[in-house]
């Protein structure tokens, strides 16, 4: 048995009720890029299967509002979305967090490419965020405020 099999990739589940995107909405972590806007937020311990945690599980809605374009742009930028959490969100997503992506009016011109990077940097973003956060503005001892 190769190495990559025996790594756990965490399932890929998709939000589809108005009230999880409220929810996530309303935590109000989010990064913004060219293409796209991600928002994430913990998954209710109650949505969490039991023994889910072992597989690890991650959701994810996808959101295209008018201003991308007429009902053909918007499924054709929803799809482009899904295909783009399908390849990274199981190596770079968090097991027992909920994303929104919501496309921007600039993502059906984007290349896929640039599309890759732009989720990327989001949730790089958005994972140093929640990492405890350290004073970074500590001075070596001795030094006082001013000096």
């Amino acid at each position: 048995m190769s190495q990559e099999n025996e790594k756990i990739r965490p399932e890929v589940h998709v939000l589809k009720k108005r009230q999880d995107f409220l929810r996530v909405a309303a935590t109000r972590k989010k990064w913004v890029s060219q293409s796209m806007v991600v928002q994430m937020a913990a998954s209710p311990d109650e949505i969490i299967p039991p023994g889910a945690e072992e597989a690890g599980l991650i959701r994810v809605g996808f959101t295209a509002s008018k201003k991308v374009g007429n009902a053909v742009m918007r499924n054709r930028a929803k799809r482009r979305l899904r295909e783009v959490a399908r390849k990274i969100l199981p190596e770079e997503g968090r097991k027992g967090f909920d994303y929104v992506i919501i496309a921007r009016d600039k993502l059906p011109s984007q290349a896929f490419d640039q599309l890759i990077r732009d989720f990327k940097w989001c949730l790089k973003r958005l994972h140093a965020d929640q990492k405890p956060e350290k004073d970074k503005r500590e001075r070596p001892s001795g030094l006082k405020r001013g000096a």
